[in-house]
């Protein structure tokens, strides 16, 4: 079992099911009730785009720009993808497809996201580190660049989910406080991810919260950063009220237990996090 949970975090199964659940938090905070057709095509995009770029990430587009920091924080991720390089990319190519075929089903013009998001991962990192820093090297940049990549492509595929004789009804603050919302959350939650990685950052000069101000300060700046959110869905009123307070008990619920327990490592446990409190909201939404 445990093994095969690993194998599932090597393909980047967990990560794709986070942007999966960032997509249906957005949509549930901007009130959008899509046919389950329609619903269904946008979360097949957003996961096969997620684990098309996320293996891109990892295996790169060939054997030479493998990233010696990856073989130094993940060791057996590296050599299981070490193994399967070629096969890997020819899946993630395949994904990219796949991808591109529902988006096609929301709009000719969505077919454009999984090829964007393709380009914004070779220049976050398609080779290793030289000369000169690369975006994912660079203090907050890093998260930001992550977030905003999330938080665009997330908003960009609601507006294809809504289709274009609906437009008018995203402009919306509903709408501006998902974004906000998503924005911050996957901030928080790429900063906790890079514990993980503290020691081969450091080795390797990429700049995080945990090798600026230490493990500990990176851990409370995310907490309290992710109970800010929370409270901010519960007394902003700019999104409808059950799903706002839904996500604020949820959030801070999830916050303060990770915290509690605080595990040795966070990557799989924060994007798994993710879907579960999305799955939760679903049924209270639901009942």
């Amino acid at each position: 079992m445990r093994t095969c949970l690993a194998v599932l975090s090597h393909l980047a199964v967990w990560p794709a099911l986070y942007v999966v659940a960032s997509l249906v938090c957005t949509a549930q905070l901007a009130d959008e009730h899509a046919h389950w057709s329609r619903l269904a095509a946008a979360m097949c995009l957003t996961f096969l785009t997620a684990i098309a770029t996320y293996l891109l990430d990892r295996v790169k587009l060939k054997d030479s720009w493998l990233d010696p920091a990856d073989a130094a924080a993940h060791p057996r991720r590296f050599a299981f993808l070490v193994q399967r390089a070629r096969a890997l990319r020819v899946s993630a190519a395949c994904c990219l497809i796949g991808a591109i075929v529902a988006a096609m089903v929301l709009s000719p013009w969505a077919a454009a996201l999984p090829v964007g998001a393709a380009v914004g991962v070779l220049f976050y990192a398609a080779r290793p580190r030289r000369a000169h820093p690369r975006p994912k090297d660079l203090l907050l940049l890093k998260n930001s660049y992550v977030a905003a990549g999330v938080t665009g492509f997330v908003l960009l595929t609601l507006l294809a989910l809504r289709g274009r004789e609906h437009l008018h009804g995203f402009a919306t603050s509903a709408l501006a406080f998902a974004a906000v919302h998503l924005f911050l959350r996957v901030l928080a939650d790429a900063a906790l991810c890079d514990l993980d990685d503290e020691a081969s950052d450091r080795r390797y000069g990429t700049a995080t919260l945990p090798t600026t101000f230490g493990r500990v300060s990176a851990w409370n700046l995310a907490m309290v950063l992710r109970l800010g959110l929370a409270l901010g869905l519960a007394l902003i009123p700019w999104a409808p009220l059950r799903p706002r307070l839904a996500w604020a008990v949820v959030t801070a619920a999830s916050t303060v237990a990770l915290r509690l327990v605080s595990p040795a490592t966070l990557r799989d446990i924060v994007d798994i996090r993710f879907a579960i409190e999305t799955a939760v909201v679903w049924l209270v939404l639901s009942w």
